[in-house]
């Protein structure tokens, strides 16, 4: 038997610790606006910065990293729902596995787009279905969005906005319900004939694409029809939403100062 070896070239490891060092200067970066500038570095006003001992700072660090792999089993699990609900079946592992690796990806190299990218390619190989497959991570991403306005109308009416700034709480408000309310109406079939009918001039410059975006909405018009799918693909966003929010403030609890719940519902998902 032949073992078989996976080598990484010296072109792709100097792209990965490229990625790494960017990350780790940003990061520094932060640190360096964060903290007071008083000549001390960074080390030691983050140490002076926890109010917990070690074994109390490793359990709520281990609490957030535990609920942060719930969030990504979670959206596994929505996306699995809404690829069920238009007759696209792909295993709840490889979906995992999919995310995880589009997880990195979303937070090594700026913006999120190439987590779903990734997924994009990852179902198409799977099952086969690639336009049907970005239909449905547009109706995952509308109900994401969609949850978002909603946690914001939650919080938004605990935040402490006197005088003028009151008129700040009111806009963030509309906004929420803004977001909530339009990823909403975006699944309306109206919305899907008004972006069908577009698909002439699209074919008229490339039939490839024009196919592709037909695919897509079907996909979309057929989840839309499935209200019990959408019911669990948006319960489920509320929660993905959630745990994030959740996962952030056990990392703040060791931290000096204390920080409001809502702060961190409106500011995490965002």
């Amino acid at each position: 038997m032949s073992e078989s070896r996976v080598s990484i070239s010296p072109r792709t490891l100097g792209r990965i610790l490229l990625r790494f060092g960017v990350a780790a200067a940003l990061l520094v970066f932060v640190f360096r606006l964060a903290l007071p500038d008083e000549g001390e570095g960074i080390v030691r006003p983050l140490l002076a910065a926890w109010q917990t001992g070690p074994a109390s700072t490793l359990a709520w660090f281990t609490l957030a990293f535990s609920i942060l792999g719930v969030s990504f089993a979670v959206g596994a699990s929505r996306f699995s729902i809404l690829l069920r609900g238009a007759d696209v079946h792909v295993e709840w592992l490889s979906l995992f596995r999919a995310y995880l690796v589009a997880g990195f990806f979303n937070l090594v190299l700026p913006g999120a787009i190439l987590g779903d990218v990734y997924r994009l390619w990852d179902v198409k190989e799977e099952a086969g279905a690639g336009s049907r497959a970005l239909g449905i991570l547009v109706v995952e991403r509308l109900l994401s969005l969609s949850a978002l306005g909603c946690l914001g109308l939650v919080a938004a009416p605990f935040i402490p906005l006197g005088g003028r700034d009151r008129g700040l709480g009111f806009l963030l408000m509309f906004a929420c319900a803004t977001i909530a309310l339009g990823t909403a109406a975006a699944l309306h079939p109206t919305s899907n004939r008004l972006l069908r009918s577009l698909l002439g001039p699209v074919r008229r410059l490339s039939e490839r694409a024009a196919n592709a975006l037909d695919g897509a909405l079907v996909a979309v018009a057929q989840l839309a029809r499935r209200k019990d799918v959408i019911a669990r693909g948006f319960g489920l966003s509320l929660v993905n939403q959630g745990l994030p929010v959740a996962a952030v403030a056990a990392l703040a609890m060791p931290l000096a100062g204390d920080v409001a719940w809502y702060w961190f519902v409106i500011i995490v998902p965002f």
